[in-house]
């Protein structure tokens, strides 16, 4: 929901998960008049959108956290951004062919400063990758224009899986990760 708006709705299809059984999407869509009517606003190659976050001090500036196709390489894979409310849309974090961005926060104080979690996945026939050296936790502090990697405070010396993230509401400087290793 946008926080300026509660009848403005963000949607991203496909299901967030790497199953054999799996739903893959077409994209994002948003609705004006709270889910009357819905219109696809592009990233029809992400086939799964992990999470919508859009800027509280601007509704036009929206992030999406797209895994891309799980069964294909390629496709919309990474953090995408857009300042015109959907119009077009930039990958501002991107990782590989086959890694995406599965979660992103903002800092409440400053929605400048981001936080998102590559996830190294792809599956096959005969097995699935499912993490592995390129998934990783990145932070920028000026609304995704520039990335780093953060090392610290997180297991050294094993290849990650997935992360989960969320910022502690009570403290906006605690951030919780949950990782698969």
């Amino acid at each position: 929901l946008d926080p300026r708006n509660p009848f403005v709705v963000w949607v991203g299809t496909g299901e967030n998960n790497s199953q054999r059984s799996v739903g893959y999407g077409d994209g994002i869509y948003r609705s004006l008049d709270g889910g009357k009517k819905w219109e696809n606003l592009g990233l029809k190659n992400s086939e799964h959108i992990a999470k919508i976050l859009i800027d509280p001090r601007d509704s036009k500036v929206v992030y999406a956290a797209c895994q891309g196709p799980l069964w294909n390489k390629g496709g919309d894979r990474g953090l995408f951004k857009t300042v015109d409310g959907g119009k077009s849309w930039k990958a501002v974090l991107t990782v590989s062919e086959n890694t995406g961005v599965t979660d992103v926060v903002l800092d409440p104080r400053n929605p400048d400063v981001l936080l998102a979690s590559s996830y190294q996945r792809r599956r096959h026939q005969w097995g699935l990758i499912h993490g592995g050296p390129e998934n990783a936790l990145y932070k920028s502090t000026d609304g995704g224009e520039s990335w780093r990697k953060v090392t610290a405070g997180l297991p050294e010396k094993v290849e990650l899986g997935r992360i989960g993230l969320s910022i502690a509401p009570s403290d906006p400087d605690i951030l919780y990760a949950i990782l698969e290793a």
